[in-house]
């Protein structure tokens, strides 16, 4: 072959290999695109990221080589929309889809970040859905205590039937509060939204529009037949936990049936969305399928809530935008100090999921409920939103709303009563109060429960987004209470444990 020729080649060859890349669909990680409706033709090509220059030095002595693996079409599939919040690993959790697969089949989605809401999603290598889609109770805003009851009253809510016997009475363990004040406080520390709690209340036994005279009822006013759960708190309490269980474990894709009352077991429909499956969670443990399939029909719950206040979708917003960051938060402790990780992600509230928080303890002479002399700091400017026994919420978004933007929730925490108050902005370094055993939440030493929640709902510590704290940020295992932090500059690690020993933290002075 002359010199002529071989140009010609090379150039022609250079060509097609341009022709070829630029053909290429990219696969951004930022920019979801909704995949077609027929079966993907996925095509992952390998190749060096040399120079030009040296490209075509390699072509001029050697034939061009292109890997490209075999075109992935799946046999079947099916196809899901997306709801607000959802990412492709809880995706591939709730439909039980290998990850790696449903990833081949819609190349164009996030990997792991939350999705667009209504993204047409291809769930490879599985039967295409014929049943009937299921009936929806109410939407996931709904559910929760966020930017959709900013303008709710619960006292005037209630006040609304002032014959009835929750506007009429007090209740409580310790001491007595009205009855629309517990509805609210229990809320606010569970993140769920009021009127669920109230329909609730309705729908088992009448008491917010009507009253009785059965001590029975009135012991157990959402029929939850425990004596450790008798009397209005206790049982709102029970009835919130329920709730957000099912409210997260199906948004996280952990939950896939329930046992009800007499042990049947309930296929979950994976159409559902997590509002409604809290609906479902909270009736499953209290009755047989019979009973069950009532409240969770069109003429069951969902009907005393609209009663009570209208159709729960016409006020449907997004909670969860894709590409939510977390904006920046220090470690919760002074420079110089040194305290122990003791805590990996577990219940941001009592016994209620998600795993939202983590805990870290100061270093005690004697294990225990001992007082500490160190300082928890706020890691970053906001405003206190709520103050209890052992709580401080904290928003940092300045909005002076903790069902809005991002809030910090501290537990244990025997604040500085006579320096904090709701309403105060604090600088981040400033001192909150000291780690304790106080507050509701049980307790065997002295530490410090850290959580978050943003447009309040809670964000699981092992993220998305990354719980961040400096240059630490948080993983989780499959078990609560155990995880580690990692160092993003140095890469060293800290695994949680209630213990001294290679779980140090401290900052730099």
């Amino acid at each position: 072959m002359n010199i002529t020729t071989k140009t010609h080649t090379l150039i022609i060859l250079t060509l097609i290999a341009l022709i070829v890349q630029a053909c290429q669909i990219p696969q951004s990680d930022s920019m979801p695109i909704e995949p077609s409706l027929s079966p993907p033709n996925v095509q992952i090509s390998e190749r060096t990221d040399e120079s030009t220059d040296l490209s075509i030095q390699q072509q001029a002595t050697s034939p061009i080589v292109h890997l490209t693996k075999e075109k992935y079409i799946p046999s079947q599939f099916d196809t899901y929309k997306t709801w607000n919040g959802d990412t492709l690993p809880i995706i591939s959790r709730r439909f039980n889809i290998n990850y790696e697969l449903l990833q081949k089949a819609n190349p164009n989605l996030h990997k792991t970040d939350h999705l667009k809401k209504n993204v047409i999603v291809i769930l490879p290598e599985i039967s295409i859905n014929t049943n009937p889609k299921p009936f929806l109770i109410i939407p996931d805003s709904e559910t929760i205590y966020g930017p959709g009851q900013l303008n709710l009253n619960i006292e005037e809510e209630v006040k609304k039937y002032s014959q009835g016997w929750l506007w009429q009475i007090e209740a409580g363990n310790e001491y007595l509060l009205p009855g629309w004040q517990i509805v609210h406080n229990i809320a606010m520390e569970y993140s769920v939204n009021p009127r669920i709690l109230l329909a609730l209340i309705e729908y088992q036994s009448g008491l917010i529009s009507g009253t009785t005279t059965t001590n029975s009822i009135i012991q157990y006013p959402l029929n939850v037949q425990e004596w450790k759960f008798a009397k209005l708190p206790n049982q709102l309490m029970w009835a919130a936990e329920q709730l957000n269980n099912g409210y997260y474990g199906w948004r996280h894709g952990r939950l896939k049936e329930l046992k009800l009352a007499e042990n049947e077991i309930y296929q979950l429909h994976p159409h559902l969305n997590a509002g409604t499956v809290a609906i479902y969670s909270f009736f499953s443990s209290l009755y047989s399928e019979p009973l069950f399939k009532k409240a969770i029909g069109p003429d069951g719950f969902s009907a005393t809530y609209k009663q009570l206040f209208g159709d729960p979708f016409q006020y449907q917003i997004d909670i969860i935008q894709p590409g939510l960051s977390q904006p920046t938060i220090d470690l919760p402790f002074e420079p110089g100090v040194i305290w122990n990780y003791t805590g990996g992600p577990h219940n941001a509230w009592r016994d209620s999921g998600p795993w939202a928080a983590i805990d870290f303890a100061p270093q005690l002479a004697e294990p225990g409920c001992t007082e500490s002399n160190d300082w928890i700091i706020a890691p970053a400017d906001g405003i206190i939103t709520r103050m209890g026994t052992g709580v401080v919420a904290q928003n940092l978004d300045n909005d002076g709303s903790e069902l809005t933007g991002w809030t910090l929730i501290y537990a244990h925490l025997l604040p500085e009563k006579y320096k904090l108050r709701v309403g105060k902005t604090i600088q981040k370094g400033e001192r909150l109060g000291r780690p304790s055993c106080e507050g509701e939440l049980e307790t065997t030493g002295t530490h410090l429960h850290l959580a978050r929640k943003y447009n309040g709902e809670w964000i699981p510590a092992d993220g998305p987004p990354i719980f961040q704290l400096d240059k630490w940020h948080v993983i989780g295992e499959h078990r609560p209470y155990r995880g580690k932090l990692l160092n993003s500059e140095t890469g060293i690690s800290l695994v949680a444990c209630a213990c001294v020993n290679n779980n140090q933290i401290s900052t730099t002075p």
